[in-house]
């Protein structure tokens, strides 16, 4: 299995900012390693904690929705694995910064030009 390490941490990270549960808790929600990226499903019914019922499938197919837009808004390759779960299979692309950002130096993408086919 390839180590998607910095992949997993990335995509929890994000996730984490955008308001989700990202900790093994009441959501029920499981991001984990897989073979060929970063897994995120639900664990099955009966492993539901005693305290709190599992999510219906209407609820688990809308926050399974949500964080497949996020994960694609924030550059990640997203694609369905299981009938609720995703599979992360590439990180997002590096940003050039602007020339006027801190930290500078970066340049902004040549704009195209108005004829460019001749």
């Amino acid at each position: 299995m390839v180590d998607h390490r910095e992949l997993f941490e990335d995509v929890t990270a994000d996730l984490a900012r955008a308001g989700f549960d990202i900790d093994r808790g009441p959501s029920g929600l499981r991001i984990g390693h897989g073979p060929h990226g970063v897994l995120i499903d639900w664990p099955p019914a009966e492993q539901a904690a005693a305290d709190q019922p599992p999510p219906t499938e209407g609820i688990r197919a809308a926050v399974t929705g949500a964080v497949a837009a996020v994960l694609r808004e924030s550059g990640y390759r997203v694609a369905t694995a299981g009938p609720d779960g995703l599979l992360v299979t590439a990180s997002r692309p590096l940003r050039v910064a602007a020339p006027d950002a801190p930290g500078g130096g970066g340049r902004e993408p040549a704009g195209v030009p108005e004829q460019w086919w001749g």
